[in-house]
């Protein structure tokens, strides 16, 4: 019976790692209606029965003690998961995809002189408060040098594309 704990627990482990990295967890299998049936819950459930079983036998509590534990165990890991691991994991999944996005018409300060044709770096307060400091290109017609100010016209994977503001 140690040799199946012990398989439940290497399969399970292996599943929830690639369900955590590999996976888009947020969407999926299960996730509008049973979320418990999406590959992470499963995963999790099999990876908590393989732990608890595992430390039951070894710990002597006999095959109807250690399926017990091992199935208290799976639930427990699940609902964990899925109660408080994934909405969190989910939260900043998309809280960093929306600031990025974010940046767009915030006003900032050049740092790091940015040349026509290549990248420098601004500085600026996020909408959540947060100081960024990021590498910026410009289509301006001349360098936009150290304490320009610049609005954030654009963002791409790589840059921050920036106009610098007339002061008044």
């Amino acid at each position: 019976m140690t040799a199946a704990y012990l398989a439940a627990f290497i399969v399970g482990g292996i599943a929830v790692l690639s369900a955590l990295f590999l996976v888009d967890f947020g969407h999926g299998a299960g996730h509008d209606g049973l979320p418990f049936l999406s590959l992470t819950g499963v995963s999790a459930a099999l990876l908590g029965a393989g732990a608890g079983g595992l430390i039951s036998s070894w710990a002597g509590f006999g095959a109807v003690g250690s399926g017990l534990v091992a199935l208290a165990a799976a639930v427990v890991l699940m609902l964990a998961f899925q109660g408080l691991l994934l909405p969190y994991l989910r939260r900043q999944e998309s809280n960093s995809q929306k600031s990025r996005s974010s940046y767009i018409g915030l006003l900032g300060t050049v740092t790091l002189d940015v040349p026509v044709g290549s990248w420098g770096e601004v500085a600026f307060v996020d909408s959540e408060g947060n100081r960024v400091r990021a590498r910026a290109i410009t289509e301006e017609p001349d360098v936009l040098t150290k304490n320009t100010s610049v609005y954030i016209a654009d963002v791409d994977a790589d840059y921050l594309h920036v106009v610098a503001v007339p002061d008044h």
